[in-house]
């Protein structure tokens, strides 16, 4: 997790060390500022990804109902060929006044009253200029960011799409105290002031991705190349009710769209789950389409 400058001399981080000698404690530190960060500073090859961390705070959880009250968007780039962190941009975030009152619960929430948002609105063009020329956008909960994202930003609709939530294998590094947020950063060692603000959620997710995997390079190079891979989707068709609880078991997650349970992952496998479910009932019609990075977390 090296992937940031700090003093070892500072008094404060001399007291941290001593106290991680003692079995009974452990010790939280707060997230690398900007500047702290490690990034390449050897010359660097044009072959970029630049990607584009956002988040988004809103009324509600549909977006069909709901507004967006707050978006961030910071820019993490990467070297494609090396897969170590050459810049960061700090995130930027915005209000906008959903012309209505706020939940008492998202009040509470996220901290932003009905008062902070009178009179905001986003500055489409500045928005659209701290995402030029991106790779792709980043969200630690694509679905839920995209749908909400989108539909106020129309153009975003057409690039490529990440969850650093899924398309991480964050177990297989050490992570197996849940995909959240604030969970990852605690078994990072690190704690998030002013959680579930917008500009919060983009840099603990920039300093999460900017972090070393075994391998050497940046969690994000890995995300990336598990994110461009192209995948199949399965779904359970016509699954009877009682099948239920096996397919959850299974891992199959619920599509209020499509009115059906599914999953994920490459042809050979997604192979074996259409045997699968075959077997496990006469009445299922299983359904296959590819899908990428384009479409996937919409």
């Amino acid at each position: 997790m090296s992937f940031y400058h700090l003093d070892p001399n500072r008094r404060g981080e001399r007291m941290a060390r001593r106290i991680e000698q003692l079995d009974d404690y452990r010790v939280l530190r707060r997230l690398p500022r900007p500047d702290e960060m490690w990034c390449r500073s050897m010359p660097v090859s044009n072959n970029e990804i630049r990607l584009a961390i956002v988040d988004c705070e809103t009324t509600g959880l549909d977006p069909e109902r709901n507004k967006m009250i707050e978006f961030a968007v910071g820019i993490l780039t990467i070297d494609a060929d090396m897969g170590d962190v050459i810049d960061v941009t700090p995130p930027q975030s915005w209000l906008e006044d959903p012309a209505e009152d706020l939940p008492f619960e998202i009040e509470r929430l996220t901290h932003i009253t009905s008062d902070m948002l009178i009179g905001k609105w986003f500055p489409d063009a500045a928005i659209v200029k701290a995402m030029a020329d991106i790779t792709a956008v980043v969200a630690h909960h694509a679905r839920f960011d995209r749908g909400f994202a989108t539909k106020r930003f129309p153009a975003l609709a057409s690039l490529p799409w990440i969850c650093s939530m899924d398309d991480v294998d964050w177990p297989a590094l050490g992570f197996t105290g849940g995909r959240g947020i604030n969970a990852l950063l605690t078994e990072a060692g690190f704690f998030l002031p002013n959680a579930h603000r917008a500009a919060a959620d983009v840099w603990a997710t920039t300093c999460l991705l900017a972090s070393t995997a075994p391998d050497g390079r940046a969690i994000a190079a890995q995300m990336v190349e598990t994110a461009r891979r192209q995948s199949e989707r399965l779904y359970a068709t016509r699954a009877p009710f009682e099948c239920k609880d096996m397919l959850k078991a299974a891992g199959y997650r619920w599509s209020p769209e499509r009115k059906a349970w599914w999953t994920e992952g490459d042809p050979e496998r997604i192979a074996n789950e259409r045997s699968w479910l075959t077997r496990l009932a006469g009445s299922i019609r299983p359904l296959t389409e590819r899908v990428d990075w384009f479409v996937r977390h919409g």
